[in-house]
């Protein structure tokens, strides 16, 4: 559910990008140009960060490796290409939330995607458009 102090946390997170070529880190709403050259070089137009960590923002780290492989199955089962990616909290209270960073897969299906794992949000970006942003899975649109 989107709140005020929840939409302060995404903000608060560097979504760190692990790939061949190294490390992207990328904030809400802040252009990374050598990210962007990335995703031509690779012909991505679209990409969105996805975890299946701590749903509901309550801290499971019991189960998060366990989700964690789920979701990665999933993303495989639909044939998506993909990175791996951790959300990286500027405050020292909560821990490192893996996920993956996936390339060129529709809004709708993300979205979806993240709400079986019982996220609240995703972040989404189009290269060449400014960075990322917040898409939440409780409202229309995902607005």
């Amino acid at each position: 559910m989107r709140t005020p102090c929840l939409e302060a946390v995404f903000l608060a997170t560097t979504y760190r990008v692990e790939t061949p070529e190294g490390c992207f880190d990328l904030r809400i709403g802040v252009s990374d140009p050598a990210f962007d050259d990335f995703l031509a070089r690779h012909r991505a137009s679209f990409w969105s960060i996805v975890t299946a960590c701590n749903p509901g923002a309550t801290l499971s780290p019991a189960d998060n490796a366990e989700r964690d492989r789920a979701l990665r199955g999933r993303i495989e089962a639909l044939g998506w290409r993909y990175y791996r990616a951790g959300n990286h909290a500027d405050r020292d209270d909560w821990p490192v939330e893996p996920g993956y960073c996936i390339l060129d897969a529709g809004a709708a299906a993300l979205c979806a995607l993240a709400a079986d794992f019982g996220q609240a949000a995703v972040v989404c970006g189009a290269a060449g458009q400014g960075g990322g942003r917040l898409v939440w899975l409780n409202s229309p649109a995902g607005q």
